[in-house]
C-alpha cells in the first residue's frame, strides 16, 4: 500500500558530484555549521543529507514536486538553476537512492565510508528539530543499517579512497614519494572531514603535521589524538610558508585562503620550493585563483577521482553484492510501510465502523425507552461484537497481505466501500 494515492508521498530531491560541477554545488550548501533551514509546514516529514558532493532534502508530503520546490526556497537558489541541477526521485527509487548513499555506492569515491555517519548526523539533527517523524526515522535508521551490513559484509572499504585517503594520495603524487615522512603539513579544521585526514596522513607517515581550527581547544584534541601541533587560525603568510602541505577542510562560508594570503606566502618560499594545497570544503575554502600563482600547486574535492582509480577498479568487484544487500534492506523498509499502511487503514476502518455503531445506537435506544440498564449494556455489547466480527476477516486479510499487490488491491477496495477518504456521513445512510 505505500506509494498508493491515498498516502504521503516519499521524495528526495538534491544535487551532487553526479549532476553539477564544485562551482555550482557550492552554492546549494548548507549554512555554516550545517545547520539544516527550518522544515516547511508544506512537508508531513523532512530531513536534509549534507556531505561535501551533495545536498539533499528528503520529505513525505501530500504531493511529488513539493520537496523540489522546499529545496530551491530555502536555500535561496534561483529556481531556474535549481530545475538544471537537481534530481527528484519518489517511492521506492528515494529508498534505494539513500541506501547506496549510505552505503558509498553513490559518493564520488566508491565505498567511502564517512558517508555513513553524516546520514546517522542528518537524522539526529531531523530529529532535534522535530521534522523527522516515524518513516524518515526508520528510512534513515535501515540506511544506516545497510551502510553497515555493505562494510562488514563485502570489501568495497578495503582499499583506502575515501575523501581523506584521495587527499593523502593527491599529495604523494604531487610530490612523487611514497610516503609523507619528510613532509610537513597543516590541516585546517577540527571536523569529521579533517579528523579523517589526519589519520590518513599518519597512516602515510607523516611526522609534522599540524591542526589549526578558530576553536583552540578543538584543534588542541585532534592534534592529540593525531600527534600533531595545535595551531590558532588565521596563520600569517609567514607560518604558512612552512608547510610543504596545507589540507583545509572547513565549513566557512566563504574563502579561508584567499588569492592575497596565498601569494603572500608564495612569495616567501624559498627558490625552487613549492606549496601543495588540497581544498575538501564545500563550499570551497581556498580561492581558486591561487592555483594559478608560481609554486602553487592547487588541487579540489573533483580532482580526487583520478587520483583513485586503481582502488574503484578493486572496490567496482563488490558493487554487486553491495547491492544485493541494499535490495534486501529495501524489502525490509517496505515491510514496515506496508504494515504500517495497513495499520492506518485498519484504525480507519474501525473508527468509521463504530461511529456507525454509536450512531445506530443513539437512534434505536429511545425507542427502547422499557430496557433495563443491564438490558440496554447488552444490547450495546451485542452491536459492539457485531461489528468486530464482521471487520474481523477483513482486517485479518488486509495485515497478512500487507505490501502484496493484493493487500494493496484489498486496501484500495475497502477504502472505496467504506468512503474512509471521504466525509464521515452524520445521517447515518
Amino acid at each position: 500500500m505505500w506509494g498508493s494515492e491515498n498516502l504521503p508521498v516519499l521524495s528526495v530531491t538534491g544535487v551532487s558530484h553526479h549532476t553539477c560541477p564544485i562551482d555550482v554545488r557550492e552554492r546549494f550548501a548548507l549554512p555554516e555549521g550545517g545547520q539544516p533551514p527550518p522544515a516547511d509546514g508544506r512537508t508531513t516529514e523532512s530531513a536534509w543529507l549534507a556531505t561535501c558532493n551533495r545536498t539533499e532534502l528528503y520529505t513525505l508530503s501530500e504531493d511529488a514536486g513539493t520537496a523540489g520546490a522546499v529545496f530551491a526556497e530555502a536555500l535561496g537558489v534561483p529556481a531556474d538553476l535549481t530545475e538544471r541541477y537537481r534530481y527528484t526521485l519518489d517511492e521506492t527509487d528515494a529508498a534505494r537512492h539513500l541506501f547506496r548513499v549510505a552505503s558509498g555506492l553513490d559518493s564520488l569515491v566508491l565505498g567511502e565510508h564517512e558517508v555513513l555517519g553524516q546520514v546517522r548526523n542528518a537524522l539526529g539533527r531531523a530529529r532535534e528539530q522535530g521534522s523527522a517523524g516515524p518513516v524518515l526515522s526508520r528510512l534513515f535508521q535501515d540506511a544506516v543499517t545497510a551502510g553497515k551490513r555493505v562494510r562488514s559484509e563485502t570489501e568495497i572499504s578495503r582499499w583506502p579512497v575515501s575523501m581523506s585517503g584521495a587527499a593523502a594520495s593527491i599529495l604523494l603524487e604531487r610530490q612523487g614519494l611514497e610516503t609523507l615522512e619528510r613532509t610537513y603539513v597543516l590541516v585546517i579544521g577540527a571536523g569529521e572531514m579533517a579528523r579523517g585526514v589526519a589519520r590518513c596522513l599518519q597512516g602515510m607517515q607523516a611526522q609534522d603535521l599540524a591542526i589549526a581550527n578558530r576553536t583552540r581547544e578543538r584543534a588542541r584534541d585532534l592534534a592529540r589524538e593525531s600527534g600533531g601541533e595545535a595551531l590558532d587560525w588565521p596563520l600569517a603568510p609567514e607560518a604558512l610558508a612552512r608547510f610543504d602541505a596545507i589540507v583545509s577542510c572547513t565549513s566557512a562560508p566563504g574563502f579561508v585562503l584567499t588569492r592575497e594570503t596565498v601569494e603572500a606566502t608564495a612569495r616567501l618560499l624559498p627558490p625552487g620550493r613549492s606549496i601543495h594545497l588540497v581544498d575538501l570544503a564545500v563550499p570551497r575554502d581556498i580561492d581558486p585563483e591561487a592555483g594559478s600563482i608560481e609554486a602553487v600547486h592547487l588541487s579540489n574535492l573533483d580532482d580526487a577521482r583520478g587520483i583513485v582509480d586503481d582502488s574503484l577498479s578493486r572496490r567496482s568487484e563488490h558493487i554487486e553484492p553491495a547491492e544485493r544487500i541494499i535490495e534486501e534492506q529495501i524489502a525490509c523498509f517496505r515491510e514496515w510501510t506496508a504494515a504500517r499502511s495497513a495499520s492506518d487503514s485498519i484504525r480507519a476502518l474501525k473508527e468509521r465502523a463504530d461511529s456507525i455503531r454509536q450512531r445506530e445506537l443513539e437512534w434505536v435506544m429511545p425507542k427502547l425507552a422499557g430496557l433495563s440498564e443491564r438490558e440496554r449494556a447488552a444490547v450495546e455489547q451485542f452491536s459492539s461484537r457485531l461489528v468486530n466480527k464482521l471487520l474481523h476477516t477483513p482486517t485479518q486479510h488486509l495485515r497478512e497481505t500487507a505490501g502484496r499487490s493484493e493487500g494493496d488491491a484489498l486496501g484500495d477496495l475497502l477504502l472505496q466501500a467504506f468512503d474512509l477518504d471521504g466525509e464521515d456521513p452524520k445521517d447515518g445512510s
